[in-house]
């Protein structure tokens, strides 16, 4: 089992495990009406794509942390996994 099909994040002392081409549901949608993002790059910060508008964003990993609502990993077959 990799650290990965843990679930989200078992212990919070451990970042949430994202990886390039997840999709991520947030708790608010963007303002064109979107609220699934696509993760474009990771690491202390996380560049984002909208589903809807295609708008790019930079956002610290820790603010994302709190505001998502379901992960859809890349390549499985649209299985969400639920945030805490």
């Amino acid at each position: 089992m990799t650290h990965r099909d843990d679930g989200l994040r078992p212990d919070r002392s451990q970042p949430l495990p994202l990886h390039i081409g997840d999709e991520l549901q947030l708790k608010k949608p963007h303002p064109c009406g979107a609220d699934r993002w696509s993760v474009l790059r990771v690491g202390a910060d996380l560049r984002l794509q909208c589903s809807g508008c295609g708008r790019t964003i930079l956002v610290a990993r820790a603010d994302i942390e709190r505001r998502v609502r379901r992960i859809f990993p890349a390549g499985d077959a649209g299985i969400p996994r639920m945030a805490p």
